[in-house]
């Protein structure tokens, strides 16, 4: 997806597309594959709805793209769903790191405490709690870049008449 944007095979912006390929790798390996009672979060059903729907609408699109223009109505859900999907689907995939957080504080998953052989520590649960603060100043930008994708491809709406 990060190489069909930058090659301009898709309309996505390189930038958007590493965010969200990126948080989805993330969140699928770095916290449900490894943190398994994640995978009991509320966030889990949230994330699946928002993923889920937004992927099928995005494929949808490619893939009509490809014989022709895909109906209005399609192209209004693509850049409409986001303004959900995108609120919902970061809340889930904080409230599986809030989880997956307590999972690996409590098991050392990925922690290498001192005293060892090279000399260096890591701890799992810094960088899950580090990640999800960076949500706070990453994900307005990508939300506001969707409304202005919509505007840029629905329109501004309606004008004031005088």
């Amino acid at each position: 997806e990060i190489f069909h944007a930058a090659l301009g095979l898709v309309r996505s912006n390189v930038q958007i597309t590493f965010q969200q390929v990126q948080s989805r790798l993330y969140i699928t390996w770095g916290i449900l594959h490894l943190l398994p009672t994640s995978r009991s979060s509320v966030g889990v059903m949230c994330l699946l709805f928002a993923w889920t729907i937004t992927e099928m609408i995005r494929y949808s699109m490619y893939a009509i793209q490809l014989i022709g223009n895909p109906p209005y109505f399609l192209t209004w859900l693509r850049y409409t769903f986001f303004i959900i999907a995108y609120p919902v689907g970061v809340t889930g995939e904080l409230l599986c790191s809030y989880t997956g957080f307590w999972e690996a504080k409590e098991t050392g998953t990925l922690s290498v405490g001192l005293p060892n052989y090279i000399n260096v520590t890591f701890y799992y649960p810094a960088v899950i709690a580090f990640i999800a603060a960076l949500y706070v100043p990453l994900f307005p930008p990508m939300y506001l870049h969707m409304f202005a994708q919509r505007k840029k491809i629905l329109g501004g709406g309606h004008s004031k008449k005088e």
